[in-house]
């Protein structure tokens, strides 16, 4: 949908910095899962036709709701991050953690009328308790972005 041709493989060594991007189908409703590869803090979002042909644009905005949502400094997050750049999956853990994202998502939670879906972001990344890339273990999205995020930024 983004008609994007064949993108290079990620090569990105710091996987705070690195966001997996899904796209979800319920029937005409489409979304988009945008999960960072390290610890599986996402945003969730209602796409219409316009935003995937500016995945990038619509990417950096996904990225920003999801570190507003853990309570972080959004700036200095991008900041740290430098530039956004598009490439393949940050392999078979990452994507595993963003699938089960996608299949965890309840059709009848989706509020068509809001852009951000708020309710599923807020409790993907604050309630629940799960297993990520970055980490061994189980603990919340919310609270392991925002303890690699400051072992980065010292």
């Amino acid at each position: 949908m983004a008609s994007l041709s064949a993108l290079p493989t990620a090569q990105e060594g710091e996987l705070l910095f690195c966001w997996d991007l899904a796209r979800v189908d319920f029937g005409q409703r489409k979304l988009l899962v945008a999960s960072n590869a390290a610890t599986r803090l996402c945003a969730i979002t209602r796409m219409a036709a316009a935003d995937w042909r500016h995945i990038d644009e619509a990417a950096l905005r996904f990225i920003e709701d999801a570190v507003g949502c853990a309570g972080l400094e959004t700036a200095r997050y991008l900041e740290l991050a430098g530039g956004i750049g598009l490439s393949k999956t940050h392999g078979r853990r990452a994507l595993g953690c963003m699938n089960d994202l996608s299949r965890m998502l309840d059709p009848t939670r989706i509020d068509m009328g809001e852009k951000l879906q708020w309710r599923e972001t807020e409790l993907f990344n604050c309630r629940l308790i799960s297993k990520c890339a970055g980490h061994e273990g189980y603990g919340i999205p919310a609270e392991r972005f925002a303890e690699d995020l400051r072992a980065l930024a010292n």
